[in-house]
This record gives structure tokens, sequence and C-alpha cells, in this order.
């Protein structure tokens, strides 16, 4: 469920890209790696921010788990919708910037289910390499 629902938040983001004719953002392990730790971080330790509870925001969390060397860092999250779909078209309509924006080359998604808080959370990362 988890590796699913992470493939149609990434595709989301394409879908959208591709109706405007933007290219497609390619998929990264060390992004999809910290979409996924804040995912889990917010269901576990009961918050929902871009910043945890250490104070680490997105571009601290991919340091952290990437070996890549990134020159621009964005994510977007959502809480409680009951599909990446329901997500997908929450995102489309509050959170495009990110989404649409040319400078970004990757993506990774991170999702969380559980019985905290608002039980589901999912994460996108974007990112442009340094060349």
């Amino acid at each position: 469920m988890t590796v699913k629902t992470e493939r149609l938040i990434r595709s989301c983001a394409n879908r959208k890209r591709a109706r405007l004719g933007i290219p497609a953002l390619r998929p990264d392990r060390g992004l999809a790696r910290a979409a996924r730790v804040h995912a889990k971080a917010m269901l576990q330790k009961g918050f929902f921010d871009h910043t945890d509870p250490q104070g680490r925001g997105p571009a601290d969390r991919v340091a952290r788990v990437s070996t890549r060397n990134w020159v621009a860092v964005a994510e977007n999250i959502a809480a409680g919708f009951p599909s990446a779909s329901s997500t997908c078209a929450r995102w489309n309509k509050a959170h495009l910037d990110n989404i649409l924006r040319r400078s970004y080359t990757h993506i990774g998604a991170g999702y969380a289910q559980g019985k905290r808080g608002y039980g589901r959370y999912y994460v996108q990362v974007f990112g442009t390499l340094r060349r």
C-alpha cells in the first residue's frame, strides 16, 4: 500500500506538469527517503508542519539522507485525506507553486498511515541538483 501510494503521489505531480508542457520530475531515492522520514515523524510524533520538533526543515532532512548535492529543495505536505487522489486534488488547488516550478527536476514521495493524529500523512519533496 505504501509503495503504491507513493507512486501515485509522484505521478500526480507529473500528470499536472505534462498537461502544461513542463518536463516530468524524475524519481530520486534520497528525496523519497526524506519524504518517508517526514511522513512517519509527523504520524509518530503527532505534528503537522514543514519543520519537525527538532527544528529541521525540508532541506535539513534531505541533507541528512541524500548523498546528492541539491541546490534547491521544497516540499508539499498533507494529512487526513482518505486517498492519494484526494490529496493530489488538494495539492493541485493549493500547492501548485512547487509542482509546477520548472527548476525542480526530481521528486520523492512519502506516506505514513496509523491511528495517531490525522491518520494519513502525505509528503512530496522536490529538488534541483547542483550542476
